[in-house]
């Protein structure tokens, strides 16, 4: 036979959902905060004639690979293709 579960104290029960219900939203909240400022943090950059975009790369990307890194800058910035022209205004991710 299966015991059946009689709930007791009714009032601590509402207070044990209630502060799971407030944890539970400031770990989403830190969660989603703590990833924005990570994902959105550019540098904008205005293009110099002569600027090509591996240039501006090696000096922007820090410790990752240049390659991937080309990659992310032309993803933030909607390019198809690596061509850019003197006066571009560009976001380099950091």
């Amino acid at each position: 036979m299966r015991k059946k579960y009689v709930l007791k104290n009714r009032k601590r029960f509402n207070l044990f959902l209630a502060v799971l219900t407030v944890l539970i939203s400031v770990v989403i909240f830190a969660a989603a905060a703590s990833g924005a400022d990570s994902e959105y943090a550019y540098e904008t950059v205005v293009i110099q004639k002569g600027d090509t975009l591996w240039d501006l790369a090696k000096e922007y990307r820090g410790s990752s690979d240049i390659r991937q890194y080309i990659e992310k800058i032309k993803a933030v910035n909607g390019m198809d293709n690596s061509t850019i022209y003197e006066g571009d205004i560009i976001k380099m991710p950091l």
